[in-house]
């Protein structure tokens, strides 16, 4: 395998670390209601919170992650965020569990920062949209089988059960990238390179439109992501043994869209991709969550994870040709930041404007998604101002 190849394949493994840590707190809501003393509407609290820490250490790192090694920022940053990952499953209330989930925040923004930055700086752009895809896959991996094993490791022990795991997963990837991984410094080789300003980056009309552009679409999808295993369940009937069948199903067919979506962006244009992902995203979002759906749940779930990585992956791999080579690692740290900075203000927006009555029944989806189908149509504009202004940079 090529260095090329071998740093990609080791940045997904960072990426797909963070994305289960990120992701298992969402589905496992419900489980973790029924034994610590919080409501289905606390879960976009949980995540909010997890979320918001990812992008304060992000914009913390921006400054200084371009100053050391690529491999050691790796290292520490899936060391610390798996021994953060294992404090969660100690939890024993709503503010043990937040306070633990705010410690994996705060290594898991300079570990999305760095797996981005290792693609970037090995992968020319115009392969790097369908290196993109293979990191950003990791989402779609996460779904299909760290998700749906987590859950049944939830089903079968206790909520516990997932969060060692990951762990475990954590500390084995960074024996990985101990082993496998060279020492990446050459963006340290120019002597000459300017200080990282992050001001400078936000004065930058590109970087502005491209955090803008990523944030509003974390924003559509983190008003409904948190809720739609309390919804599915509670308010659809969706039974909770079939769970991770959902996601599984629902990781597949993403992983299949995210791959598409980065080769349709080399070779199509990432606005063409993104205005259709676009297209079917709201389709599925205004008849899975607005009105009584017209298609089965399992449709619903898996056209509206697929588009939502189509998405993504098109608006990314233009994102990444906005820095110059010494701003890589700081301008995806701070997009990161920025992307998660929407995903906790959208979860904790989405839980305030939600009620949970009954037997776990949300109140308010309605509105939540109303509200998503608002803020998604601004992904594309924001990509083809990019588009349109901005001269290609590798």
């Amino acid at each position: 395998m090529n260095v090329e190849k071998k740093n990609v394949w080791i940045a997904a493994s960072v990426q797909f670390v963070n994305i289960i840590d990120f992701m298992m707190v969402m589905p496992l809501g419900p489980d973790i209601s029924k034994m610590l003393a919080i409501t289905n509407s606390d879960i976009g609290v949980i995540c909010g919170c997890y979320t918001l820490a990812i992008a304060f250490s992000g914009i913390i790192c921006a400054r200084f992650i371009d100053r050391f090694d690529r491999k050691i920022v790796a290292i520490v940053s899936v060391a610390g965020l798996s021994l953060a990952t294992l404090s969660a499953a100690f939890a024993c209330d709503l503010y043990s569990l937040i306070g633990a989930r705010i410690l994996a925040g705060c290594f898991g923004g300079p570990a999305a920062a760095i797996s981005l930055s290792m693609v970037t700086d090995v992968v020319p752009p115009q392969r790097r949209g369908k290196a993109m895809a293979v990191v950003m896959g990791s989402f779609s991996l996460s779904s299909i089988v760290a998700i749906p094993f987590g859950l049944e490791l939830a089903r079968l022990g206790n909520w516990e059960s997932p969060f060692y795991a990951i762990s475990i997963i954590g500390i084995l990837v960074v024996l990985v990238i101990i082993k496998y991984t060279p020492s990446m410094t050459e963006h340290l080789a120019k002597k000459d390179n300017p200080v990282v300003s992050i001001l400078a980056l936000l004065k930058n009309r590109d970087n502005l439109m491209a955090m803008l552009m990523m944030a509003s679409a974390m924003f559509t999808s983190f008003l409904i992501i948190p809720n739609v295993s309390a919804f599915f369940q509670f308010n659809q009937g969706y039974p909770r043994e079939s769970l991770w069948m959902l996601y599984m199903v629902g990781g597949v067919f993403s992983l299949g869209m995210i791959q598409l979506g980065g080769r349709l962006s080399d070779k199509i244009g990432s606005i063409t991709t993104n205005i259709t992902g676009t297209i079917v995203l709201i389709l599925f979002i205004y008849d899975g969550f607005i009105h009584e759906p017209l298609t089965p749940l399992l449709l619903i779930f898996v056209m509206f994870m697929g588009n939502v990585c189509i998405r993504n992956v098109s608006a990314t791999s233009e994102a990444s040709k906005s820095p110059k080579p010494h701003e890589r690692a700081a301008f995806m740290a701070l997009l990161s930041s920025v992307q998660h900075g929407a995903n906790g203000i959208a979860a904790l927006l989405s839980s305030a404007m939600l009620m949970t009555v009954g037997n776990g029944v949300l109140v308010g989806m309605e509105r939540v998604a109303i509200l998503a189908v608002v803020i998604a149509l601004l992904q594309p504009y924001f990509l083809m101002k990019i588009y349109k202004s901005r001269p290609r940079c590798s």
